[in-house]
């Protein structure tokens, strides 16, 4: 069996032709898509952003959980949420969030 190689990742990235978008289907969640047509990949940040907001808000809820059970619960959480309930999220942390100009130590 070929496994690809981080090397043949590396090359197809120096490619380009990547967007970011929303990316919408009434039934399923999309990471991304690669429209093989144009040869074109969109990266949705949507799933990504939600499902990162909410472990680390089950990290701040519950903080003597351990990562295996944090990562299960949020992985479950959002197998469950419907698309617009993730846009709905997504939105939310939006007006929420603050942008930090530089980078934040772990250690700070």
């Amino acid at each position: 069996m070929k496994r690809v190689t981080l090397a043949e990742l590396v090359e197809e990235l120096a490619k380009g032709n990547i967007t970011e978008a929303d990316l919408r289907d009434p039934t399923h969640h999309l990471d991304g898509f690669c429209d093989y047509s144009s040869r074109r990949v969109y990266v949705n940040p949507r799933p990504g952003v939600v499902e990162t907001l909410v472990h680390e808000l089950i990290h701040r809820r519950y903080p003597r959980w351990s990562e295996r059970r944090v990562d299960r619960e949020a992985k479950g959480i959002l197998g469950h949420m419907t698309p617009a309930e993730v846009d709905q999220w997504y939105r939310a942390y939006q007006e929420i969030k603050r942008t930090r100009k530089r980078p934040k130590a772990v250690s700070e």
